[in-house]
């Protein structure tokens, strides 16, 4: 049986907010209570984000056919781009691979870039459509790459990231979902 169509089903994410913690921060267990105590709001961002999943397996094939037979998961990875237009201790440090800004006098301040291995972090990521919502809590993060950021006469400086999904450490799922959707829900 298909499903009918019904244009109540249809979600944009009309806006929302992102998160970052420390790893080991406590983290919410549901889709409504309140970020805690070391979760900082990454303010505005440009357009939202991209969720992108690549599953790849490998083939079995046999002798007596010529389709797969099976397939074996062999890598899976989740990755999430944003792009900030805030300029911040959080934003411009995350931009620079989780440097350490040391402010001065004045609005001065300075950046300990990090050489090697980027910051890891927590990512929570809540969206809404009217009454209906979801929330993502990278439980583990990394940069994936370093942003190209421009800095431009005619147009506002953003930091473009994007972050990938490792596994933590204690072998729970690197990412939890949270929603408020009767569609989804079933109900």
């Amino acid at each position: 049986m298909t499903s009918p169509l019904d244009s109540s089903q249809i979600r944009v994410a009309g806006s929302g907010a992102l998160w970052k913690a420390p790893l080991g921060t406590a983290l919410p267990t549901d889709g409504s209570t309140a970020w805690g105590a070391g979760f900082v709001n990454l303010g505005y961002e440009k357009e939202g984000f991209t969720l992108t999943q690549d599953y790849k397996t490998a083939e079995v094939t046999g002798w007596q056919s010529l389709e797969a037979l099976r397939l074996i998961a062999t890598q899976l990875t989740r990755k999430l781009a944003f792009e900030t237009l805030q300029s911040n201790t959080d934003t411009v440090g995350l931009a620079w691979g989780g440097a350490t800004i040391t402010p001065t006098t004045g609005g001065k301040y300075s950046l300990d870039i990090p050489d090697g291995q980027l910051d890891e972090f927590i990512l929570g990521i809540d969206w809404n459509d009217g009454a209906t919502s979801q929330r993502l809590i990278v439980q583990r993060a990394a940069l994936a790459s370093l942003p190209t950021v421009k800095y431009l006469r005619t147009d506002a400086v953003t930091y473009p990231l994007e972050v990938q999904a490792l596994k933590p450490a204690d072998g729970t799922k690197s990412i939890l979902v949270y929603g408020t959707d009767t569609a989804v829900a079933g109900a």
